[in-house]
């Protein structure tokens, strides 16, 4: 394993915390490398300051582009587990952190597809619902109309 280093930082993101405007937390992701095990696994570098103590993290996966992906959940994973309001964009929705959760099984590719395409189906739906209830009630019209407006 390597030393504690970020090395090569390839993503850097910036978050602030609801009600606390000078605090900044930042998330460092680090160019993935071949970890010189002889199974041929990679290593990505993580580290989140702002939270208190530092939290750095090498994550581990049999390719460079896992040990990426298992890095951006371990992130996600972390900053949820702090319990802190923390927002992504200015005027962002606290808890919106931009890292979005994969859908992945241990039943194998069959159930995988099935659970994405249950879950393509629930936002459909859901979808629907939500603009019919927002055509009838003002303050959920408002929130569509704000979570537009921040998409954009």
């Amino acid at each position: 394993m390597p030393k504690k280093r970020i090395g090569e930082p390839i993503a850097v993101r910036r978050y602030g915390v609801d009600g606390q405007p000078d605090r900044q937390i930042v998330l460092v992701i680090g160019k993935p490398i071949a970890s010189g095990a002889q199974d041929g696994d990679w290593c990505c570098p993580v580290l989140i300051s702002g939270l208190g103590a530092e939290v750095f993290k090498w994550q581990e996966g049999v390719d460079a582009l896992q040990a990426l992906q298992l890095a951006q959940g371990f992130a996600r994973q972390t900053l949820e587990a702090s319990g802190l309001p923390i927002t992504w964009a200015a005027g962002g929705e606290p808890g919106d952190l931009g890292l979005y959760r994969p859908i992945d099984s241990p039943f194998g590719l069959w159930f995988q597809r099935l659970a994405e395409r249950a879950f393509d189906l629930a936002v459909e739906v859901v979808g629907r619902v939500i603009v019919e209830v927002s055509q009838q009630h003002p303050k959920v019209r408002e929130q569509v109309k704000r979570a537009r407006a921040q998409r954009e």
